[in-house]
């Protein structure tokens, strides 16, 4: 006899699918919850890899590298050309003002100088004659002038005698007409010719000044002469210590060429290359410090170079102090761009090397998870950042290196 089978529930048909489906859904709803969920990384963390967030003073200076250089330089030039015959110092030697650097040779100065000599000795004969000569003529024309003076004087006693003897009737009028008549002519011939004399004197004084003078300016001129001779030994201007000297035995200086150079050692500057973005930030006056194996040196910016090179301006700082220092050292420059402020700041780190300071890992209450946070920072210096948003005082951050983290939201330790 057939038994009847009870009917089989609807879902016993379809299980293999169910189960197959909620396995499906489970991880997906797995996969959903790991994306959710941040991702975490355990790695070590040593102390000195966290900084704490502080409310501090804040100095924005640059920091650059300096070079000491005398306060002041003097170029060294040769006024004659010729041969280096002779080289009497070297680069770094302390020099006196007066000390041979450089003997020169060049036969055609000297040539040219013996020629104006022996041309000098001809003139000054010359002129000396003309000078004995205008010297007799000078004492001609005091005697013209002593006789001119004699023969005037003779005139009027000779007149005033015959106004006597016309007054005592020993001779008549007419003939004291005639008498005046002769006087008034020798008297007038007599004062022209004296004239003529003066003329004459005042004419040999000068040229006998002009000689004198022209004397004067040819022995100026042999001098001169004299002084090219001594331009061919270059000596040291000023106290110093040479430096640039690239003259070489038999080497040919031209006039006026550059020899070496003179580093006045009284005092020292200190010359340093800053970048363009600070040329409107620096200026004459500003507070800088250099260091010197652990000493602390005092500077004020002096002189601003705003010629921009290679994206790059000169500045020049003076010492506000004593401080021992020799020129060609190279010191770190720290150059104040302000006044110290109060703000938010962290220790520099390499973090900022993957962030570009747009984020940093910050650690929470438990001290061994830091997570990822969105941070915003404004101005640096070599020691610190300064932080505008993102941070509180008392936070506690990790400025180390970040490349091992890879993409990780979460790094416990």
């Amino acid at each position: 006899m057939d038994i009847k089978l009870p009917k089989k529930p609807w879902y016993v048909k379809y299980r293999m699918y169910i189960v197959g489906g909620t396995l499906l859904l489970a991880l997906i709803v797995y996969a959903a919850v790991l994306q959710l969920r941040p991702r975490t990384l355990k790695s070590e963390i040593a102390a000195e890899q966290l900084a704490v967030v502080c409310d501090s003073d804040f100095l924005e200076y640059v920091d650059v590298n300096g070079l000491v250089c005398p306060i002041t330089s003097m170029r060294v030039n040769a006024m004659e050309g010729g041969t280096v015959e002779r080289i009497c110092c070297h680069n770094g030697d302390l020099l006196r003002r007066g000390d041979t650097i450089l003997v020169l040779s060049n036969p055609k100065v000297l040539e040219e100088i013996e020629t104006e000599r022996r041309t000098y000795e001809l003139q000054q004969m010359q002129h000396r004659q003309q000078l004995v000569e205008m010297q007799q003529k000078s004492i001609t024309l005091r005697g013209q002038a002593l006789q001119a003076n004699f023969e005037l004087r003779k005139i009027s006693k000779n007149f005033a005698l015959e106004q006597e003897e016309a007054r005592m009737g020993v001779k008549s009028q007419a003939q004291l007409e005639v008498a005046r008549d002769e006087y008034e002519y020798n008297r007038r011939r007599t004062l022209l010719t004296i004239e003529s004399l003066h003329h004459d004197s005042l004419l040999n004084a000068i040229g006998r000044q002009l000689i004198e003078q022209q004397m004067q300016m040819e022995a100026q001129k042999l001098r001169n002469s004299d002084r090219r001779r001594d331009a061919l030994v270059v000596l040291a201007p000023t106290d110093g210590q040479i430096s640039n000297l690239s003259a070489t035995i038999g080497g040919q200086i031209a006039a006026g060429e550059q020899v070496g150079e003179i580093g006045v050692l009284t005092d020292y500057k200190i010359t340093a290359r800053l970048n363009e973005y600070y040329i409107d930030r620096v200026q004459s006056g500003q507070t800088a410090t250099a260091f010197n194996k652990g000493e602390r040196i005092a500077l004020e910016i002096s002189r601003i170079v705003p010629q921009v090179q290679e994206h790059t301006f000169g500045v020049e700082a003076s010492l506000r102090g004593e401080a021992s220092l020799r020129p060609g050292l190279t010191l770190r420059l720290q150059i104040e761009l302000g006044q110290p402020e109060r703000r938010l700041i962290i220790p520099r780190g390499n973090f900022y090397a993957q962030t570009g300071g747009q984020w940093i890992m910050r650690v929470d209450e438990s001290g061994h998870r830091a997570r990822r946070v969105p941070i915003k920072l404004g101005r640096q210096n070599t020691e610190f950042y300064e932080v505008i948003e993102g941070l509180q005082p008392g936070d506690r951050v990790l400025i180390s290196g970040y490349d091992r983290f890879g993409d990780a939201e979460v790094v416990e330790w």
